[in-house]
């Protein structure tokens, strides 16, 4: 029987925040000097490219403010970690792909859905403001603030949504 080569790929993820309106890397920023500091640890333990295959960043932004700035901050947001990236590993540039995401309704609906404090009534109206496709986003921004769980949702989770999301793929 002839052998065959399969090559295995696994991912490692990590999360960048950043601050309120701010697109620039504050690496004191909820615990990202940490998170920056593992994951060049994970890029020297792969001994350079020969089995690191691909590096994504999808950078977000939370779902609050006028849509276009959100996008902007998600471009710069996007702009701010590629210069990081390139500066601190220009071994992998080649290998970068950098994503601005916009507003990130998905990561937040993600954070309701698993929440112990929110009731299942809390949940059910929340999940039905941000899965409606035909409301428009600015209507479901205002409904979602006028929600008495705004205020929780706001301190709890919109710092996490505004992020860069990082996913290391390599070869096992």
């Amino acid at each position: 029987l002839a052998q065959q080569n399969i090559v295995v790929s696994d991912t490692t993820s990590y999360e960048i925040h950043f601050r309120w309106d701010r697109s620039k890397l504050d690496t004191l920023y909820l615990g990202n000097n940490h998170t920056l500091r593992a994951m060049a640890k994970q890029l020297d333990s792969l001994g350079g490219k020969n089995r690191l295959d691909s590096i994504v960043i999808v950078s977000q932004s939370s779902p609050e403010g006028p849509y276009w700035r959100n996008q902007r901050l998600s471009e710069g947001r996007a702009a701010s970690m590629r210069s990081y990236m390139e500066s601190h590993h220009p071994e992998i540039k080649d290998r970068l792909t950098v994503e601005p995401d916009g507003e990130s309704w998905m990561q937040l609906r993600q954070y309701i859905v698993r929440d112990k404090r929110l009731s299942d009534e809390a949940k059910h109206r929340l999940l039905t403001i941000i899965d409606d496709k035909d409301m428009p986003i600015e209507w479901k921004k205002r409904c979602m603030s006028r929600d008495e769980e705004y205020s929780y949702l706001y301190r709890k989770y919109y710092p996490l949504i505004r992020n860069s999301q990082i996913w290391i793929v390599y070869r096992n």
